[in-house]
C-alpha cells in the first residue's frame, strides 16, 4: 500500500457542466452511462445571451464553455475565490495565430494576448467585474484533483465557497501533430463549501506499478469527475504513473 500523502473533504454546494457536443443534462446523463453516446452528437455552442455580443465573440470555446457552465452558479455564490484549471489552455488557438502568422505575417494583437493559459481566468474576472481572488493552474492528469486540493486549501484558510472551473478543449484533429486530445471541449464548475461529503486521498510512490491496472495518462479527469457525480459510485481509483486518488462519497 503506497504511503499517503494528503486527504481532505468538501462539499459541493453547486455544479454544472457544459460540453461541445451535450444539449442538456438528460444527454449527460446518457454519456455518464455510455462515453460513446457523445461520439455522433453534432457540435453545439452556447448562446450566452446574458453577454453583450462583442464580448461574446472573443471567448474561445473553453471559454464559452465555463461563462455557461458557471455563470449562474457564480452569481449564487458572489466572491468566491476562483481555481481554474486546463491542460489544454488556449492550445487551440495559439496554433491558429502561428498559420496566421505564416500566411500574413502578422498576428491580431487581441488574439495573441489571449492566447496566454490564463486568458479564459482572466475574460471571466472581466465579464464578472469580480476582483475576487483568482487561481490559475496548469494541470497533468490529475487535473480536477489538483483544482479540488487548490480549493480544498482556500476553504481551510476561512473562505466560505470556492468557485472551481476545470475546463479543456483539445488541439483539432486537423493539426497533424501528434498529441492526446479529450474526447470534446467541456467545462466544469463547481461551488465547493466545508464539510465532508466527499474525501479525496492521495498516495504516492516510486515503487508502484508503472504498467498493470495503470491507467493511461488521459488528462481529461474533470470529464471523469462528472461521470462519477452522476452515476452515484460511492468511491473511485485513479492511477497515474507515481500517484493514486482515491475518490468517495461519503453518507
Amino acid at each position: 500500500m503506497p504511503p499517503i500523502i494528503c486527504r481532505f473533504h468538501f462539499d459541493i454546494a453547486d455544479w454544472r457542466v457544459s460540453g461541445s457536443k451535450m444539449r442538456d443534462m438528460a444527454q449527460w446523463a446518457k454519456w455518464a452511462e455510455c462515453p460513446d453516446f457523445a461520439d455522433g452528437l453534432p457540435d453545439v455552442k452556447p448562446e450566452l445571451p446574458f453577454l453583450p455580443a462583442m464580448q461574446r465573440r472573443r471567448l474561445s470555446k473553453a471559454a464559452r464553455l465555463v461563462c455557461d457552465a458557471a455563470w449562474d452558479i457564480a452569481s449564487a455564490h458572489p466572491g468566491s475565490p476562483v481555481v481554474y484549471a486546463s491542460h489544454d489552455g488556449e492550445m487551440a488557438r495559439s496554433f491558429d495565430l502561428w498559420l496566421e502568422l505564416l500566411k500574413s505575417h502578422t498576428v491580431s494583437p487581441t488574439s495573441f494576448g489571449l492566447s496566454v493559459h490564463n486568458a479564459t481566468a482572466g475574460q471571466w474576472s472581466i465579464l464578472r467585474q469580480d476582483m475576487s481572488e483568482q487561481t490559475a493552474l496548469a494541470v497533468c492528469a490529475d487535473g480536477v484533483e489538483t483544482a479540488l486540493a487548490e480549493a480544498a486549501s482556500l476553504l481551510e484558510e476561512g473562505c466560505g465557497s470556492v468557485l472551481v472551473l476545470v475546463a479543456d478543449d483539445p488541439l483539432p484533429e486537423g493539426y497533424a501533430v501528434s498529441a492526446t486530445r479529450a474526447p470534446f471541449a467541456y467545462a466544469l464548475a463547481m461551488a465547493l463549501t466545508k464539510g465532508t461529503r466527499y474525501s479525496l486521498t492521495l498516495s504516492a510512490s516510486d515503487d508502484m506499478p508503472s504498467e498493470a491496472g495503470m491507467l493511461p495518462e488521459a488528462y481529461w479527469s474533470g470529464l471523469e469527475w462528472v461521470r462519477f457525480l452522476l452515476n452515484g459510485s460511492r468511491e473511485c481509483r485513479r492511477v497515474y504513473r507515481n500517484r493514486e486518488w482515491l475518490w468517495q462519497r461519503n453518507g
